[in-house]
């Protein structure tokens, strides 16, 4: 893509939307991200927010060199997707907020779209775009939550197969991502925002459309909202940390909604068939007693913020260490065991070796001795009866000599 030089955003008086980006360190996909949606086709009156959610250096030049229009919110340290996007929120003035990631490219008329989707429906808290992955192959057509996970509707499908199958239409859903997820500005600060409780990532987009659904709104899917997303490019490059922030949102998540996950659907059921949240979920997880944070709170907590989850990183990693030592001290162990098992079983084979060669000697014993008996039996059957008693005479003979001799 040609990036334009700088990216503009007209300013607006009464936004109708405000677009929510976190810029963190992903310069060049960031730039590609705002372009696209500055060219946006046929879109209403909207106002772009950049959060610098602890931005690398270099974003934050980008952005200060590069991009015209937007209203910056600059937190001084990472506080986690979460967060950053309530810092966004906390400063939108439209009626519709829509949270996108800075690895994505959107198509032109996907702000339009999205818009006219939660203008045809009034129930909707919240409209999740369709992502395709930027070979042009389905991401996501919608989500459902599982007894046991999340599962991404149409994942890898082209859009052809993923029509096939029904997938590609407006209707009600358990979840869409939040790389690119418009909500109901009213609805989001009624349920008090993205919980920091799932901080730095995963799950809280999950977790936001359960409270919405519990709250009474609907969750909808729209087909003709498309965007493309590089899943995961934001936290690729240190996979062990993702590891950790998705396993910490997966535990919160479970723990919160144990009820509604016990009475999950079965992987195929029929897509009209959602997750039982209003029957099984808890009215206190709506707010869960928290109150909505403001841009200025988050700022200023910001540093405090990115301790606790550089501790609690830590922490993990130290439990992960201590695991795989006592993993490795197991195995040590257990190879140990076999080696002193290796040392007894070689004994006993070396035992078993010279009782064979002793029996080896006496079988050569035998066999000679089997051998010479049998030579002197056909011998004796070469005399004749003469040559016998000829033979038991002179053995005869024998015995007395050797009784007078005694």
């Amino acid at each position: 893509m040609t990036l334009i030089d700088p990216v503009i955003f007209p300013p607006s008086n009464s936004p109708v939307a405000s677009v929510v980006v976190l810029a963190w360190k992903m310069e060049e996909t960031l730039l590609a991200c705002l372009e696209s949606v500055a060219m946006s086709e046929n879109a209403p009156l909207f106002e772009m927010i950049v959060v610098l959610n602890g931005a690398s250096t270099a974003a934050r030049d980008l952005v200060a060199s590069r991009v015209s229009g937007a209203v910056i919110v600059d937190l001084p340290s990472n506080v986690g997707f979460g967060s950053g996007c309530n810092a966004g929120a906390g400063v939108a003035r439209g009626e519709f907020i829509i949270f996108l990631n800075d690895d994505t490219v959107v198509d032109p008329s996907w702000l339009e779209r999205l818009v006219s989707a939660a203008r045809d429906l009034p129930s909707a808290s919240a409209i999740a775009s369709l992502l395709r992955n930027t070979d042009g192959t389905l991401q996501e057509a919608g989500s459902r939550v599982l007894a046991d996970g999340t599962a991404q509707l149409g994942r890898g499908m082209s859009l052809e197969e993923a029509a096939s199958q029904g997938l590609l239409s407006r209707r009600e859903i358990d979840y869409g991502s939040a790389a690119a997820l418009l909500v109901r500005a009213t609805a989001f600060r009624a349920v008090a925002a993205f919980d920091q409780a799932f901080e730095p990532a995963y799950y809280e987009d999950v977790d936001l459309q359960f409270r919405l659904r519990l709250a009474g709104g609907d969750i909808i899917f729209e087909p003709s909202a498309q965007v493309k997303h590089v899943s995961g490019a934001s936290t690729s490059a240190s996979g062990r940390y993702r590891e950790w922030a998705s396993w910490h949102g997966s535990r919160v998540f479970q723990d919160r909604w144990a009820d509604v996950l016990a009475h999950a659907p079965e992987p195929d059921a029929p897509l009209s068939v959602l997750a039982p949240v209003r029957e099984w979920g808890d009215a206190s997880a709506i707010t869960n007693g928290r109150t909505l944070p403001t841009a200025d709170e988050i700022t200023a907590g910001a540093p405090s913020t990115a301790l606790s989850l550089a501790q609690r990183y830590a922490a993990w990693l130290e439990a992960r260490l201590d695991a795989m030592a006592a993993t490795l001290e197991h195995h040590q162990r257990h190879i140990e065991r076999r080696e002193f098992e290796l040392e007894h079983l070689t004994t006993e084979v070396e035992t078993k070796i010279a009782e064979v060669e002793t029996l080896r000697d006496e079988l050569r014993t035998v066999t000679s001795r089997a051998d010479e008996l049998n030579h002197r039996l056909h011998d004796l059957d070469n005399r004749g009866v003469i040559g016998i008693a000829k033979w038991r005479a002179g053995l005869v003979a024998a015995r007395r000599r050797a009784r007078k001799s005694r």
